[in-house]
C-alpha cells in the first residue's frame, strides 16, 4: 500500500556542480557532457560517428563506461 504522506516521497538527487561536470568531461574528451534536468540523468553527445550519438546514465560513472564503450566500439 502507498501512503500519503511527505516521508513516502523518494529523495530526489541534487543536480552536479560544474566541477563534477568538468571532470567527466575530462574523462570524456570525444564526448559533450551535460546534466539533464528534465530526466535527471547525465547525457553525453558524441563529437564522432557512432550508431549511438547520445547516452544517457544515471551515474557519472556509469555514463563514463557507456561512453567508452561506444569509442572501442567504433575503433
Amino acid at each position: 500500500m502507498i501512503g500519503d504522506t511527505a516521508t513516502d516521497i523518494p529523495a530526489v538527487r541534487s543536480d552536479p556542480s560544474s566541477a563534477q561536470l568538468a571532470e567527466l568531461q575530462g574523462l570524456c574528451r570525444q564526448w559533450l557532457v551535460m546534466w539533464c534536468r528534465y530526466r535527471r540523468e547525465y547525457m553525453a553527445i558524441a563529437r564522432f560517428d557512432t550508431t549511438d550519438p547520445i547516452l544517457f546514465a544515471a551515474t557519472g560513472q556509469q555514463l563514463v563506461y557507456v561512453c567508452r564503450a561506444a569509442e572501442l566500439a567504433v575503433a
